[in-house]
């Protein structure tokens, strides 16, 4: 009877923390600004783990630490939700749980249209748990999932940027149930990187509820703060003891790849063995190897066609260099949407001119040492284009400085051609403070050196920038020398400075069908290191975003080009040298991605170089079913000058087929009329269990001539390669 009575006693207690909450437990805080709310995780035995199934069933949810005071960021900051969470934190000596109880009290209601890895969640009811386990209130881990389960993981890099395409091993599952829906999280502490010494984690939960617009948070009580940001982060104490084994990981891979070129009728097979391996030296100082790396899985570049005088930018897609990816951020905000200048771009290892080439080996280390953040990466690779193999070196360090600011070192070695001898060296200052003003003040520095064939030259900039509820502005300066040359990063413009600035005032209207209004104006100059105007921009604009999530956009841009080379927009129009005054206007409208049917359209038009352009996007995507989702774009410049005449076609059709959260088929189709290369290609991935993966791609390569469809149609080439990968762990 004894026996019966203690169950008895767990099951009542287990019954009363899962009875839906009438409301937040605590009165609100006075000031959101300072708000940091804390709790201490609980640990179990290892026996007492719970199944990860969806249900709370499990004796030990009944032990777990409670988080239940949440409040709204969207459409009232720090007002109450319409429906009460409640989240369950506890850990074994392996593993952290993480239980989420979504009350909802229309289930049938719930928004929950994708299933699919990395699906986006924007526009999803969804629950997200971020962890700075470095304390850095910077950087962290992701991981997100909806009512279907869909698991969703991620880097956070300083405040701003998510890379989805990171992925490590952790198990999630959801349930819809009669009051809401249930999440269950299983994190593996080896999954993660963390400080042994720390005793406060940085933690974060966020709920949205798409069909009420309202977005929920645990901390971060601050609208003009993005849902990524780590600034003012909750804290998580308590976590102690834990163990992620010797700390080795070992991801091993075999490939079996066959290509067929159509034009020589030629058949290539290959069967290829690689590996990345993975050490933790401490728990926050990871060691990391990789051979005859392989990339398979790497989503195809969004295809793009150079309109302008200066090469395209193309984001790093590869795990091996996204493993860790923030420890090598630089620059802050100069570097975020204009990299021209960076010093550090990882993709330059792989990559020669544009070509993919083998990594024959590479190594990195990463993390923390002391109070540092530290990365360095060397790399052999292989021949490429008529190019030697290189050995490429990159390494940045960084330490905390003012509570929220950093200040760090960068420097590169090599030249992914072997044409110089190439040494870059920066210096940078990130400056951050959330507490002396109603918003936030930005101030970012950056100095970097080259030294590349007898030749050096610097890059200096600094950018600052001020962001709040209602006034936002934004001031930079760039000089960057007419020899400055990161061969291992990204420069597409040399022998320029550049003044930049904005301003804009956001109106959230009250009892509106408009949730966010905003009015602005800018202005961008560039000119030589004489000071002399190469470029000048200056325009208004002004934007408006619905309750449902619908957007609008209007722009009116004034424009000056002093074109001292002549170039050829898409290699077929010649512009000449002289200087162009123009007005272009834009018009951009989208739906919401949070019904089963959004898109997107947008329209501009103007001058440009004594004649007239037309620019035109539109896109749609279709979810009819957790299952399905499909997209189509199309993309359309037409350029009339009086050098002549040229219309530019970009189509994208893609489809994602969701069997399973751990199953699903992906598919890309990207045309244009100026390459006139067709590309098709599909990616297969199934995870048994999250250690193993089977891996199946297709892709087909053709040409076809613009203006003789379909009889101009040629296949080129075409490649299956069947991948089978197995993680071992110790």
């Amino acid at each position: 009877m004894r026996g019966f009575s203690v169950w008895l006693g767990v099951g009542l207690a287990a019954a009363g923390a899962f009875v839906r909450p009438d409301a937040i437990a605590a009165e609100p805080p006075e000031d959101f600004s300072t708000y940091s709310p804390r709790f201490e995780a609980v640990r179990i035995r290892d026996d007492e783990a719970p199944e990860i199934d969806g249900d709370f069933s499990d004796p030990a949810w009944s032990k777990a630490a409670i988080i239940d005071e949440f409040y709204l960021v969207e459409p009232e900051e720090g007002g109450i939700p319409s429906e009460p969470t409640r989240v369950y934190v506890m850990y074994d000596e392996k593993t952290l749980y993480v239980g989420v109880y979504n009350y909802d009290r229309e289930p049938d209601k719930i928004v929950s249209q994708l299933l699919a890895r990395d699906s986006p969640m924007q526009n999803e009811d969804s629950v997200r748990i971020m962890i700075d386990s470095f304390g850095t209130r910077r950087d962290g881990y992701f991981f997100a999932t909806n009512a279907n389960g869909a698991r969703v993981d991620g880097l956070i890099e300083n405040n701003s940027l998510l890379r989805p395409e990171w992925n490590t091993i952790w198990t999630v599952k959801s349930k819809i149930v009669a009051d809401g829906w249930i999440a269950e999280f299983a994190i593996p502490f080896q999954s993660i990187s963390f400080d042994s010494a720390l005793d406060e984690w940085g933690f974060q939960i966020l709920r949205v509820i798409k069909r009420k617009n309202e977005e929920i948070r645990w901390s971060n009580i601050d609208r003009t703060r993005d849902r990524i940001d780590l600034t003012n982060r909750g804290i998580m104490t308590g976590v102690s003891g834990v163990k992620s084994g010797i700390g080795l990981e070992a991801q091993l891979f075999v490939t079996g790849a066959g290509s067929y070129d159509w034009e020589l009728d030629e058949t290539d097979f290959e069967l290829d063995p690689s590996a990345n391996i993975f050490y933790k030296i401490t728990p926050s100082l990871t060691g990391s190897l990789t051979f005859n790396t392989d990339f398979s899985d790497a989503p195809l570049d969004d295809r793009q066609v150079n309109t302008g005088r200066f090469s395209l930018f193309f984001p790093e897609t590869r795990d091996f260099f996204l493993q860790d990816a923030a420890v090598f951020e630089f620059g802050g905000r100069l570097f975020q949407e204009e990299p021209n200048g960076l010093p550090f771009f990882s993709r330059k290892i792989g990559f020669v001119n544009g070509v993919p080439t083998d990594i024959v080996a590479g190594a990195k280390l990463s993390g923390k040492a002391g109070p540092a953040s530290v990365g360095a990466i060397a790399a052999r690779t292989g021949a490429a284009g008529g190019f030697d193999g290189q050995y490429l070196t990159a390494g940045r360090a960084s330490i905390p400085l003012l509570g929220e600011s950093k200040a760090g070192v960068v420097f590169t070695h090599g030249d992914p051609t072997g044409a110089e001898t190439n040494t870059v060296g920066g210096l940078d200052f990130q400056y951050k403070n959330t507490s002396r003003w109603p918003g936030t003040l930005f101030a970012d520095f950056a100095y970097i050196r080259s030294f590349s064939g007898g030749e050096n030259d610097h890059m200096a900039g600094a950018d600052i920038a001020y962001r709040s509820s209602r006034w936002n502005w934004t001031g930079r300066f760039e000089n960057i020398g007419e020899d400055y040359d990161p061969r291992l990063g990204f420069i597409n413009r040399t022998g320029v400075r550049r003044y930049k600035a904005n301003f804009w005032r956001a109106y959230r209207p009250e009892n509106s069908f408009i949730r966010l209004a905003e009015t602005g104006v800018y202005a961008n100059t560039i000119t030589d290191l004489d000071d002399e105007v190469e470029d000048r921009f200056f325009g208004g604009w002004i934007f408006a975003m619905t309750e449902a999530g619908d957007e609008a956009f209007a722009e009116v841009e004034r424009g000056y080009l002093d074109i001292r080379a002549p170039f050829d927009i898409a290699g077929v129009v010649t512009v000449p040298v002289g200087e162009y005054r123009f007005t272009q206007y834009e018009l951009n409208v989208g739906l919401s991605d949070g019904r089963m049917v959004g898109g997107r359209g947008e329209v501009r038009w103007g001058g440009i170089f004594d004649g007239d352009f037309l620019e035109t996007e539109f896109s749609v995507s279709l979810r009819p079913s957790k299952h399905f989702t499909l997209f189509a774009g199309h993309e359309f410049a037409k350029f009339s000058l009086p050098s002549g005449e040229v219309d530019i076609h970009v189509g994208i059709l893609g489809a994602t087929i969701a069997f399973t959260p751990s199953m699903f088929l992906k598919t890309d189709i990207q045309y244009d009329n100026i390459s006139e290369n067709l590309t098709y290609f599909s990616r297969f991935t199934w995870e048994p269990t999250p250690e193993r993966e089977i891996f199946v791609s297709f892709g087909h390569a053709a040409t076809i001539e613009r203006d003789n469809f379909p009889e101009s149609f040629r296949a080129q080439g075409s490649s299956l390669a069947l991948r089978l990968g197995n993680t071992l762990r110790f």
